[in-house]
């Protein structure tokens, strides 16, 4: 399992075994960077470096745990923090170079970067638990009839055959219009969400969004899939999330036969506009078009930084980034009944007292299976943190709720024991 390691000193790659535990990576990053083991903090959550209050961060906590039980996978980054002073030593630079005869073939070709088309995605498929796909594109169609843009992280877990899993979607607080989304990232929400999908057995997977009808009529006249604000996102969501994370994009298209139809479609980024993004060299020429500038971020001034089928060029078509991935749909462990964060709708009080009643019939344990409801949960007075790792637990193994937390949930929702 090859792990990047991001601190304050840089990026680093980090080797450990497939079954490794938190603490043999530890042990294996007190190796080569002799950093004391005492004096290291881990997370997956970027915000970990620049935090007032950095041990707040406790989805890596675990040290006889493995690190694919707290949702580490091959290629994921890790952010480490520590007060260790290290002796970096700077990366050699090549010495400058006028151009002219003294210049090598290669020298020139190193200025250059050559697009290629990725033939195949990194994961086989991406399957969407149907309520949690229905609930997402139900309340576009319904509150906005797909006049804004809408986002959303994607949680679940990659199967053995690379399917990508998803069973519940998070809506952070966001902006959207007809031409932009603006996700707020990195809350304190949001590593709330990241913790209790780890208790529950999952992790970040993916990105989701929607085009407007605007956007999607832009796109069909322009004969293209996305624009290029919507590449640099999708490119910098993969750079977070790893190689698995796969971005739908959900459309309403309207057919000369049946009408308005909602169509889901699935891709990742090339390997290349991951890189291209993160570097710095993809411009959104026109931001709702489908061709991308391409810069030089060493060299701005450089007037054909690329190559595109042996030819020098300054634009790519966002499209030729794209590798299509298929779509399945499964029944996941959760339901989606509670209102979801972060909308229009309320969260309250009175929506859970409906939420316990409307699925009376059910085990207590199943009308607590929504993650909506769970982050809900979580931000109650009634309920610590250590009350809410045991009901993840009970709603993970699907073992019967405690009668005490019965009581404190059935009392917030005012319901008469």
């Amino acid at each position: 399992m090859l792990l990047r390691l991001r601190s304050r000193d840089g990026l680093e790659r980090i080797e450990v075994s497939d079954g490794a535990t938190l603490y043999a990576l530890k042990a294996a990053i007190n190796a080569k960077l002799a950093i004391p083991l005492d004096d290291m903090l881990l997370s997956k959550q970027p915000g970990l470096l620049t935090s007032k209050e950095p041990y707040s961060f406790r989805d890596l906590a675990i040290n006889d745990a493995s690190l694919r039980s707290q949702g580490v996978a091959h290629g994921d980054m890790v952010y480490l923090l520590y007060s260790f002073e290290r002796q970096v030593e700077p990366a050699a630079r090549p010495a400058a170079k006028p151009f002219g005869v003294h210049m090598t073939l290669g020298d020139v070709m190193a200025k250059v970067v050559k697009i290629e088309r990725q033939e195949k995605p990194h994961v086989s498929a991406i399957s969407f638990d149907r309520n949690a796909a229905n609930v997402f594109q139900s309340y576009l169609q319904g509150a906005f009839n797909f006049s804004i843009k809408r986002g959303g992280l994607l949680y679940g877990h990659v199967d053995d055959d690379k399917i990508v899993k998803v069973d519940f979607i998070y809506e952070p607080p966001q902006d959207g219009s007809a031409d932009k989304l603006l996700l707020q990232r990195l809350t304190p929400e949001e590593q709330q969400v990241d913790l209790l999908a780890q208790l529950l057995g999952y992790r970040k997977v993916g990105f989701i969004f929607s085009q407007s009808v605007k956007a999607q009529k832009a796109a069909a006249d322009g004969d293209y899939i996305i624009n290029t604000d919507e590449l640099i996102m999708m490119a910098a969501m993969q750079d977070e999330i790893g190689e698995h994370c796969t971005t739908a994009l959900v459309t309403m298209v309207e057919e000369a036969e049946t009408g308005p139809q909602v169509h889901f479609e699935a891709f990742q980024c090339s390997d290349l506009a991951v890189r291209l993004v993160r570097e710095g060299w993809v411009v959104a020429r026109d931001p709702v078009g489908g061709i991308s500038k391409m810069v030089n971020p060493k060299e701005p001034d450089m007037k054909q930084p690329v190559m595109l089928n042996n030819r020098d060029t300054d634009e790519v078509d966002n499209d030729f980034f794209l590798c299509p991935v298929s779509i399945k749909d499964h029944e996941g462990r959760l339901i989606t009944s509670f209102p979801v964060e972060n909308r229009l709708t309320p969260q309250g009080k009175t929506e859970l007292r409906e939420h316990l009643k409307r699925l009376s019939a059910r085990p207590y344990v199943e009308r607590l299976s929504d993650f909506h409801l769970l982050l809900w949960l979580a931000k109650q007075p009634n309920l610590d943190p250590n009350d809410m790792a045991l009901l993840c637990e009970a709603v993970r193994e699907h073992r019967p709720v405690l009668e005490g937390y019965r009581v404190i949930i059935d009392s917030i929702a005012g319901i008469a024991q």
